[in-house]
């Protein structure tokens, strides 16, 4: 990423100058912060975790038509994305009581509020992000009353508008409790010092279906898996609409066909080992068969 133009760095992500006009490179570090970064603490893979839950549930929203900034992953921390005009307010879902609303209402967390309820917060960090009204909002010009509605409609019920989601979404940004013992798998972990932010994202990703079960070695990380495959789906479904039966899923991968001028077996599968490791195969969220022809 040195080679290319730094736009802006956040809390969490940095973007970069995109291949293409109209696009940039999303970065996802490991750092958490709380509280507007009064609270700040780097935990290693992080990024990683938040890099792939965020991709599964922006293309789960492309698929479904809800226009989003979401291009495609590029690898284990960062995605293509498109470059967009960001309304520079947080709009914040409510359906069950827990964190400011809680202490200002007095509701006990947990709960289930009488219907959504949407809240609007400016963005600046040097204010804390207030929370403002719809009046605010068209008084300082920061979004037009059409796209206000706009952006409730598409909160709460995924309709295409011109509005389009972006940033990320991830247990950074969202409230993620277990259903049956409530114990929170968010960015809350940290806020209130539970501890174990890392475990629970990494349960957040296994129940999406984006982590190998395979123990991994300490430090290293998580291990993904679950590649989006979006050919691999249209050509399934052409197969399933063209009546050709027994399909139960397809798979679309990437061959290299390598020529090599080692004339040992042993040495040649090696050579190809130390290409797919160091450079054909993500081996994070990959992984890869070798075959040596005679």
């Amino acid at each position: 990423m040195s080679r290319r133009r730094r736009i802006y760095e956040g809390k969490a992500k940095v973007l970069y100058e995109g291949p293409e006009p109209g696009t940039l490179i999303q970065h996802f570090k490991d750092d958490a912060t709380a509280f507007n970064a009064k609270k700040h603490q780097v935990i290693e893979g992080k990024g990683v975790l938040n890099n792939r839950i965020s991709e599964y549930l922006f293309q789960h929203l492309n698929d479904i038509g809800v226009p989003t900034h979401f291009i495609r992953r590029l690898n284990m921390r960062e995605q293509l994305i498109r470059e967009v005009e960001i309304v520079p307010l947080e709009v914040v879902v409510r359906n069950v009581a827990a964190g400011s609303l809680s202490q200002r209402l007095g509701i006990e967390e947990g709960t289930q509020l009488p219907r959504s309820i949407i809240e609007f917060y400016y963005k600046n960090d040097q204010l804390n992000d207030p929370m403002v009204s719809e009046e605010h909002i068209t008084a300082f010009g920061w979004a037009t009353p059409q796209e206000i509605d706009d952006i409730m409609a598409l909160a709460i019920r995924n309709e295409m508008m011109r509005i389009i989601v972006a940033d990320e979404i991830s247990p950074d940004s969202c409230r993620l409790w277990d259903i049956k013992s409530n114990e929170k798998l968010d960015k809350d972990r940290f806020r209130r010092d539970l501890g174990g932010l890392l475990e629970a994202y990494t349960e957040v990703a296994k129940r999406l279906g984006i982590l190998i079960e395979n123990e991994r070695p300490a430090g290293s990380g998580p291990v993904l898996s679950g590649i989006l495959d979006p050919q691999g789906k249209a050509i399934e479904g052409a197969l399933k609409s063209l009546g050709v039966d027994g399909i139960a899923s397809v798979r679309q991968g990437k061959v290299f066909d390598i020529e090599l001028a080692a004339t040992d077996k042993a040495k040649a599968e090696a050579a190809l080992k130390a290409a797919a490791d160091k450079l054909l195969a993500n081996t994070v969220i990959e992984n890869y068969r070798v075959e040596v022809l005679s």
